[in-house]
């Protein structure tokens, strides 16, 4: 069963008492094969715009946690999966305590809902564009 395996000892496996946990995603090479490409896919074109170039590929997402780097949960899917749909699936295993950390990428109402939901904590980076409304000034300008 996978699962995070931190001590409090851990260098950097907590912060502030929560467990530090992060989602990311990543694509992985597959021999290239008449099977792979129809189940994964290969990428739709190269950076000359040449199309159905290189292996087919699969897509992962994983919740990892910091400071062991053990992979507790993740997702496979065909590389056309988007990284915020196969995150949907790694969310179950968060819990009250963790603190989840995730890039631009994983930015998304209904995916920070579904998240929070977990009762972990989270600490998401947007796109530098992204303009949010002020709901409350705090006395430290912040």
């Amino acid at each position: 069963m996978c699962r995070p395996v931190a001590t409090p000892d851990t260098q950097g496996a907590f912060y502030r008492g929560w467990r530090l946990t992060a989602i990311d995603g990543t694509t992985f090479d597959l021999p290239d094969t008449k099977a792979n490409v129809e189940a994964f896919g290969r990428p739709p074109r190269s950076g000359r715009g040449e199309q159905n170039v290189g292996c087919s590929q699969l897509r992962l997402v994983g919740l990892v946690e910091c400071g062991t780097h053990a992979i507790f949960e993740a997702a496979v899917g065909a590389l056309r999966a988007g990284e915020q749909t196969l995150a949907r699936a790694v969310l179950v295993s968060l819990r009250p305590g963790m603190l989840l950390l995730a890039d631009r990428g994983f930015y998304g109402v209904d995916l920070w809902r579904n998240a929070a939901a977990t009762g972990a904590d989270l600490l998401w980076r947007v796109r530098k564009d992204l303009v949010l409304p002020v709901v409350e000034q705090l006395s430290d300008g912040s």
